[in-house]
């Protein structure tokens, strides 16, 4: 699990100073190649995301349990999964549903993939998942995408 580094949360009297409280959106990654990871990491801490990471459905939802996220973004395919000892391979599609059962609330996501099959489009949108994108992704596609999702979730609350 990759978290986004930190400023130092205590000032001199112990407390949290408020400089230090992160306000950013948090997006989760949930992709098992790391050079994708990566480079979704450097795209979205460049425009001002807080960004986790996640290699499988086992991080994740530890993850999303510890940080609360307000997006999360998932690759469709993994080598292999083991959540809580249920061993097997579970798909992006499983894992998102998963995640968002788990949430108090249903967590915006974004389906991504290097294959761009018209199943998984319509089985995104079953899911309930904002879109399909296929990679190599457009960065401002991406981000059209992201802030729409995240706008929509923060009226429906």
């Amino acid at each position: 699990m990759v978290s986004q580094e930190g400023k130092s949360t205590q000032g001199g009297s112990g407390k949290i100073s408020p400089e230090a409280i992160d306000t950013r959106k948090k997006i989760l990654v949930i992709d098992d190649d790391p050079v994708t990871v990566k480079a979704l990491t450097h795209s979205l801490n460049g425009r001002g995301f807080a960004v986790y990471s996640a290699k499988d459905g086992s991080e994740a939802i530890g993850v999303v349990r510890d940080e609360n996220p307000d997006m999360l973004l998932v690759d469709v395919n993994f080598s292999s999964d083991d959540v809580f000892g249920a061993a097997g391979t579970w798909d992006g599609f499983q894992i998102t549903r998963w995640l968002r059962y788990v949430s108090a609330r249903k967590i915006p996501a974004i389906i991504i993939s290097a294959t761009n099959k018209e199943d998984y489009k319509k089985y995104a949108e079953k899911i309930g998942a904002e879109t399909f994108m296929a990679k190599p992704l457009s960065n401002d596609i991406l981000f059209q995408s992201i802030e729409s999702a995240l706008s929509r979730a923060l009226l429906s609350n």
